[in-house]
């Protein structure tokens, strides 16, 4: 008698598979991405660290985690010493995701097996919190995403004592704005202003109060910050205060590049974005031909963009905070506290313009402030927040 329905065996696949397929993985230890790894060592603690870009993690996990917004931070520890060295997990984002919580936002792409496969991977493939002495230890904690460099610190301890490295891994197929510029033919020998730090404020005082547009005709947004340091100093406070970089004629930096220094948009724009896309701040850095002690000077801009979720790609949904003072101190109390502040100072340069009489933009956007534009000294290296000077130029109280 001819059967009516499926082959019992094909019945059976079927049926298991109406909860979703396997989960399939592919082995850490084999993955490319690693043999991009960074390594940073502070005797008896030796640190490697790589990140997998989307399509890598796709091949290593079968999910997109990207889409998720989680971005996997591969770590190798080796402890050379005598003592249990901890992992802080907390160190590299205050808001990592578990890996319980990974596997959660893909718990319905399998079956009852492919789901339990699949914690168990993101459980055995986590960075332990424990290294042994003389031994190694690897895994991966799960971040947020970042696009462009993935900068982020890693604390490590012993009952004793403290290490702290910090991080700036290049992801694939991400180039930054900056690296368009050549900074190094920026300004002809004639140009350059080399100035030791007594002669700095006298320097910085020759600065223009704001940006302009195209033409040069009409002022744009004040120039309310500078910042003090080598280009690898500046890049490292900026990553390490969880600032974004920005690709070379992105749409979100359209109305950036309105404004000009030296005839010139920005030489690099900075975002910070808070978590639900309904405002940002947004700083604009151009390299200016003053040098103190060898030291470069950074002209910039800082301010909070509250135009809405959709409001960053076209300058007619484009709104300005008018209190760019607020982001000022915003500014400094981000590079302070995440320990990029070696000395701070004020210095005058803007017209005041108070509230009951604010001043325009180009773009008649309006904006008030106390006229001052905070000076920022940045360091390669983390500076505790007590070890900060500040310099008297300006009786400011500090914000």
């Amino acid at each position: 008698m001819p059967s009516s329905g499926l082959p019992f065996t094909l019945l059976v696949l079927v049926l298991a598979g109406c909860g979703g397929g396997a989960f399939v993985s592919s082995p850490p230890e084999q993955a490319g991405f690693i043999e991009r790894a960074i390594v940073e060592t502070q005797a008896p603690v030796s640190v490697a660290a790589a990140v997998p870009d989307a399509d890598e993690t796709r091949a290593l996990t079968g999910l997109d985690l990207y889409q998720k917004d989680i971005q996997p931070v591969w770590l190798s520890v080796t402890n050379d010493g005598d003592r249990v060295v901890r992992a802080a997990i907390r160190s590299i984002d205050e808001q990592y995701f578990s890996p319980m919580e990974v596997a959660w936002k893909f718990r319905n792409n399998f079956g009852k097996q492919g789901r339990a496969d699949m914690e168990r991977w993101f459980i055995e493939n986590q960075l332990p919190r424990r290294i042994p002495a003389g031994e190694t230890r690897s895994g991966f904690v799960f971040t947020h995403v970042a696009k462009g460099t993935k900068g982020f610190n890693f604390d490590v301890y012993t009952s004793e004592k403290s290490y702290n490295f910090t991080f700036f891994v290049p992801i694939p197929g991400f180039s930054a704005d900056y690296m368009d510029v050549d900074f190094a033919n920026l300004y002809t020998s004639d140009e350059l202003i080399n100035v030791n730090v007594d002669g700095l404020r006298d320097a910085l005082a020759t600065l223009p109060c704001c940006s302009f547009n195209a033409a040069g005709d009409r002022a744009g947004d004040p120039l309310n910050v500078l910042i003090v340091g080598s280009p690898l100093a500046v890049r490292r406070s900026l990553l390490r205060a969880r600032w974004q970089e920005t690709a070379a004629n992105a749409p979100e930096t359209t109305v950036a590049r309105t404004h000009r220094h030296r005839r010139r948009p920005p030489d690099a724009t900075f975002l910070k974005i808070r978590p639900d896309g309904g405002e940002r701040k947004e700083l604009r850095l151009w390299l200016s031909p003053i040098r103190a002690n060898d030291q470069y000077v950074w002209v910039g801009q800082v301010s909070y963009e509250m135009a809405g979720e959709f409001g960053f790609n076209t300058s007619k949904k484009y709104r300005t905070d008018p209190d760019i003072d607020d982001a000022r101190a915003f500014l400094l109390q981000n590079f302070w506290y995440s320990q990029s502040l070696a000395r701070l100072a004020y210095i005058d340069g803007v017209p005041p313009a108070p509230i009951t009489a604010p001043a325009q933009n180009f773009s008649r956007s309006d904006y008030f402030t106390d006229g001052y534009r905070v000076v920022l000294f940045v360091s390669e290296d983390p500076v505790a927040m007590d070890e900060a000077d500040v310099i008297r130029w300006e009786e400011v109280i500090l914000e």
